[in-house]
């Protein structure tokens, strides 16, 4: 491992985040206290001033980044950046402690919107864009935009890019990485533009339809009121927020597939088709359940009237649905009061989550399917011991390694989630709750159920359940094995 290198690159990637941070400095500026304004001009000091003593005081003598440099990198980077990006927290005041402060932070760059903000209505200006825009540059990932604007790393750019993005097919759009880099970025930016004046025209404030398309595209959820988007009770707001939704959870590479002509590419894509036909069907079931249920007075035996129609019930289930399985987490509705059917069904889409490729969580659309399908496989060999069959995705059969890839995946996956839960009851945390949280935070959702519900936060927890689900959250948002694999020896020896 070239730790010199990997510092060298931080301190290159720490003076890009000093940079962006005179965003929400200007809008603090314009809109701010004093408090907040010294707190962002303090962070891109503070940044800034790291990254060039790093830069600058340290010369590796190999600057090539192999598999293990891009492993640490990405690792490391992303625990910097949710450092420096708490900073503003603290020292504005809009937390009390640091660890409540690098929560909200972990919780923007890995886009997962659990906050510990009891009102964030009354939180400044400046406060309220960071926190978005942290949702924004982690959607599509702030290293791989490091690697788009500053191509000088070279050949190393690729390690960086999958361990930043490491899915089932890495399908290059360009053959230099840094050129693919930019085009996802320019797909990206497309679909943040196109949103912001539609939500400006639904209703929305300009800056809050500025902050929505921000954590909308990136799958992120964090919004500037209170109750969500159930706030604004507007359904042009909810189709359109739904809509981008689903967008900003499919595969990016099929958009721009799609821009150059190869439509019957995105046609046939397995994932895809798989992803539609199971949101449609998820959001069915949800919508037959509140009605039904609702028929039958299921809440304590009291009607809610939003679910009296079909058109009610399809309403809140489809944004509902749609948010969890994006792993967006807006709520339009309290869905933790709804019928424990709907609750335990959105806990399970939450593992699902959206497509390989796209800025959405959970284990992803490929990673089931594949789970599905060579289940199946097993199933035929216990009748047919000799058949040979290949597990296939869009028609291209799929290696055994990245098969047994996927298996291993789940597998720690499903250990994790059981020893965080585990260490958060230790702390008093009710079951329910320690479940649903750490599920919600390693599929970067951020609502779960009971305590952790839609209408509440994350701010009654102990301080060692925020560390823990601080590292959930990375360990989500990084898939697993880019975080492990830092914590194994072989990974740090020559």
């Amino acid at each position: 491992m070239n730790i010199l290198l990997v510092l060298r690159t931080l301190g290159n990637l720490l003076i890009l985040l000093s940079g962006i941070l005179i965003i929400p400095f200007g809008v603090s500026y314009c809109y701010g206290t004093k408090e907040e304004i010294w707190a962002f001009a303090i962070t891109i000091m503070a940044s800034g001033a790291t990254g060039l003593a790093l830069k600058f005081s340290l010369k590796p003598e190999n600057e090539d980044i192999t598999i293990r440099e891009g492993l640490a990198i990405v690792t490391f980077w992303w625990i910097s950046c949710a450092l420096f990006g708490a900073l503003p927290y603290w020292f504005s005041g809009a937390c009390d402690t640091f660890c409540d402060s690098y929560f909200e932070s972990m919780s923007g760059f890995t886009t997962t919107g659990a906050s510990i903000f009891n009102d964030i209505e009354a939180l400044p200006h400046g406060i309220l864009f960071w926190r978005s825009m942290t949702q924004w540059l982690g959607g599509m990932g702030i290293v791989v935009f490091f690697v788009a604007i500053l191509s000088t790393i070279g050949v190393g750019g690729h390690k960086l890019f999958s361990a930043e993005a490491p899915d089932l097919t890495t399908d290059k759009i360009k053959p230099r990485i840094a050129q693919t880099a930019k085009i996802l970025w320019v797909i990206y930016l497309s679909l943040t533009a196109i949103l912001i004046p539609l939500l400006w025209l639904g209703g929305m404030e300009l800056f809050d339809a500025v902050c929505h398309a921000f954590t909308t595209i990136s799958t992120g959820g964090f919004s500037t009121k209170n109750l969500s988007i159930a706030a604004y009770d507007n359904l042009f707001i909810e189709i359109a927020l739904m809509i981008f939704m689903f967008i900003a959870a499919c595969n990016f590479i099929l958009y721009y597939q799609l821009v150059t002509g190869r439509i019957k590419k995105v046609l046939v894509n397995s994932e895809l088709r798989f992803f539609v036909g199971l949101i449609l069907c998820a959001i069915c079931l949800v919508t037959l359940a509140l009605f039904f249920f609702n028929a039958n007075a299921y809440n304590g035996g009291v009607k809610d009237h939003k679910f009296d129609t079909i058109g009610g019930s399809l309403r809140y289930a489809a944004f509902q649905t749609i948010s969890i399985m994006t792993s967006t987490g807006y709520c339009n509705a309290d869905f933790d009061i709804w019928p424990n059917f709907c609750r335990v069904f959105l806990v399970l889409l939450m593992f699902i989550g959206g497509c390989a490729g796209s800025t959405a969580g959970g284990m992803k659309v490929a990673r089931i399917m594949l789970l599905f399908r060579s289940g199946i496989r097993e199933l035929v060999h216990v009748i047919r011991p000799r058949a040979i069959m290949h597990v296939k995705l869009s028609g291209k059969p799929v290696s055994e390694d990245i098969i047994t890839n996927t298996l291993g995946f789940v597998v720690i996956h499903l250990g994790l989630l059981g020893v965080f839960s585990l260490i958060l009851t230790i702390f008093g945390t009710e079951l329910i709750t320690s479940f649903s949280a750490v599920a919600s935070m390693m599929s970067n959702v951020g609502p779960a159920l009971a305590d952790a519900g839609a209408t509440k936060n994350y701010s009654g927890f102990a301080y060692p359940c925020k560390w823990v689900l601080a590292f959930s959250m990375l360990v989500g948002r990084l898939e697993i094995y880019t975080v492990i694999l830092i914590f194994m020896p072989l990974t740090w020896k020559k």
